[in-house]
């Protein structure tokens, strides 16, 4: 899709997608710093990441849940689990547990993001050694959980498949719920209407499956679930995890001894602990707080403008989703127009047609507005055609 425009390099991404290295290609662009180019929507880092998600909620969660449940039913027929079987399972999660922990640690590592969000983003330190132990406890972590929950979920769907829905139906609304009240609903890319409405949703679907299941650090930041929230629902997934044993066997479950059970559930989230507790010992100390943040995505984008000096930060603010910065709005009307003619001039890396297209027309000075409005529509017009080949595209194949 981010080069529909550039024959050349589509048959280049099609080559590399259906030879299965696209994973591969996209941690090459995040490891070698590549920068966006003019037909592209979102940089590398952003793409991998949105891959490495869709992989996880659409593939490895379902799967992990489809193996414990057959594992599971097998039990409850007699019948022996194999070693293969068991491996299988472990496989899969540590290979989804080491595709959650790199996105975490993609973001973090990256100089960009340190330099964008100094308060968040830096919690890793710079000895190799450290780095290789945390990517290592995000990974069992990851897997542990996704473990867990694989577990929890399979005996629910043993006693009633349905309760699985109601359980996921219920949680995400009320974390949906708590977006709308705290007036953090929308997500931070720059798309108004019902298609903002539609996106933002299913982001944060997708968002909240992803923590519930493998707790990607990463999403603890504020445009995701949030610190608080994030760490609720770790505790939470424990809890409920014990929970649904209980349902399993207090509903008549059987195949599997109830003290095996528990012991196995429990052995799970003591080890989860203890490695979370390592990962927290060997972060960086400063930036444990934000396991406990309240800061809402909304907050995060004006304090781009808030709390710096420099232009390119201040700039990011209009990069966001203007439900965002809403409060700030005039304060930003006010700082661009009075530097507009001095960026004209200058023409900072960041002062791109780009951004310029995302400025509101009244925040420019009237004797430039017709040339700005005509970039608008040159960059409105790039997007549309984007968005319509890539339409075509799939309802081709």
């Amino acid at each position: 899709m981010q080069n529909y425009s550039k024959p050349t390099l589509l048959l280049r991404d099609f080559l590399i997608v259906v030879t299965g290295m696209r994973p591969a290609y996209g941690a090459y662009k995040v490891c070698m710093g590549k920068e966006m180019e003019e037909q592209h929507v979102v940089d590398a880092i952003n793409e991998l990441t949105a891959i490495k998600v869709v992989e996880i909620v659409c593939e490895s969660v379902p799967g992990c849940v489809l193996q414990m449940f057959a594992m599971l039913k097998k039990m409850q027929q007699n019948e022996a689990i194999g070693r293969a079987e068991v491996a299988s399972v472990v496989v899969s999660a540590l290979t989804t547990g080491y595709s959650s922990a790199t996105i975490s640690y993609d973001y973090d590592t990256d100089p960009v993001k340190r330099k964008e969000t100094p308060d968040f983003y830096g919690y890793i330190p710079d000895e190799g050694g450290v780095r290789t132990l945390l990517l290592v406890c995000m990974t069992v972590n990851s897997a542990l959980l996704l473990l867990m929950r694989s577990f929890s979920a399979a005996m629910l769907m043993q006693v009633r498949k349905r309760y699985v829905i109601y359980y996921m139906t219920i949680d995400h609304s009320i974390y949906v719920g708590i977006k709308l009240l705290r007036g953090d609903f929308y997500y931070w890319f720059p798309i108004d209407g019902v298609m903002g409405l539609l996106v933002s949703f299913f982001i944060r679907v997708f968002a909240k499956i992803v923590v519930d299941f493998v707790g990607v650090l990463q999403f603890r930041h504020g445009y995701e679930v949030g610190g608080f929230y994030w760490t609720l629902n770790m505790f939470l997934a424990q809890l409920m995890s014990f929970v649904s044993v209980f349902i399993f066997f207090d509903s008549g479950g059987q195949g599997i001894e109830v003290g095996r059970a528990y012991t196995l559930v429990g052995s799970v989230s003591v080890t989860w602990l203890a490695v979370f507790g390592v990962f927290l010992l060997l972060m960086k100390k400063e930036f444990r707080g934000t396991f406990f943040s309240l800061k809402t995505g909304k907050q995060i984008t004006m304090d781009f403008f808030l709390k710096s000096t420099e232009d390119e930060s201040r700039s990011l603010v209009l990069t966001c989703n203007k439900v965002q910065w809403e409060g700030i709005r005039e304060q930003v009307k006010e700082w661009v127009l009075q530097h507009w003619w001095r960026w004209k001039e200058e023409q900072p890396e960041w002062y791109s047609d780009a951004w310029i297209a995302k400025v509101p027309l009244d925040f420019i000075p009237q004797a430039d507005r017709a040339e700005a409005a005509q970039v608008k529509a040159a960059e409105r017009d790039r997007r549309r055609s984007s968005i319509f080949k890539a339409s075509a595209a799939v309802h081709a194949e």
